[in-house]
């Protein structure tokens, strides 16, 4: 008898700590999974978009995560898909009413091409309207600018303008970060020499919501190539839960084997 009694209690405990235990990992998956739904970063690993909440507005014929390139979202973009006084880019957004957010882009760009665009994106499609920080690329040389806009014109100070020594068009590299509260709005970049966010400026500017926000690319002009390699899209007031491996504490680890002597 005292041998039964021993192991029904074993027999009981055993069963509390298994569903204790199941419990456990049921609650810290959907806190997981709670976390990637309401986060707006993807660390493009792997061979997909990570965060399901993505949608493409007028998707590209050739993209891809991690196939042109690991763990970087790739974009050949099209002719046509110019964002100024209209927007016909190719748009990857999530869509979101929240009234603060604090989202940061790197990305290497490639083109040949009169124009070519590419940049951080939040846009009212009830309003039309948008704020954008540009990265317009023009001409088969080292010509381009950042600009920081919304539909068909400039938001807080004048363009902050691209400069020959950040590269020619086959060597451009630059992290672009857009802050919203309220309705106000700041922007940033930064560049492999940079030490810190270089600002851009700050501006108020009242969107409806629902509010589209992400990434674009487009060629602007009717001929030519746009090839854009984002590395990430990342959430810096709500993190995803998977951040990219190596990539989100070392973001220009990479370039600072090529220029020792500047850190």
């Amino acid at each position: 008898m005292k041998n039964r009694t021993y192991l029904r209690h074993v027999f009981g405990y055993a069963v509390v700590i298994f569903c204790w235990l199941i419990m456990f990992t049921v609650s810290v998956v959907w806190t997981d999974d709670a976390v990637a739904q309401t986060s707006f970063g993807d660390p493009f690993d792997g061979n997909g978009l990570q965060n399901s909440n993505w949608k493409w507005q007028n998707e590209p014929e050739t993209w891809d995560v991690g196939k042109t390139k690991k763990d970087y979202l790739f974009i050949d973009s099209q002719t046509n898909r110019n964002i100024w006084t209209s927007d016909a880019s190719h748009f990857l957004y999530q869509e979101t009413d929240t009234d603060m957010f604090d989202v940061e882009t790197r990305f290497f760009a490639r083109w040949n091409t009169n124009s070519a665009v590419n940049g951080l994106l939040v846009k009212s499609p009830a309003d039309d309207n948008w704020v954008t920080i540009k990265f317009w690329a023009r001409d088969a040389n080292a010509k381009a600018q950042i600009q920081y806009q919304s539909k068909g014109a400039g938001m807080g100070p004048g363009d902050v303008h691209w400069l020959e020594k950040f590269g020619d068009f086959q060597d451009v590299d630059i992290a672009l970060r857009l802050k919203k509260e309220g309705d106000t709005y700041t922007a940033w970049y930064q560049t492999a020499d940079d030490n810190d966010w270089v600002s851009i400026g700050q501006g108020t500017f009242a969107l409806n919501p629902p509010l589209w926000l992400g990434i674009y690319a487009g060629v602007a002009d009717p001929t030519g190539t746009l090839e854009v390699e984002y590395e990430y899209f990342r959430d810096n007031m709500n993190p995803f839960p998977v951040e990219p491996g190596g990539k989100a504490t070392t973001t220009w680890g990479s370039l600072k084997k090529q220029y020792p002597a500047k850190y």
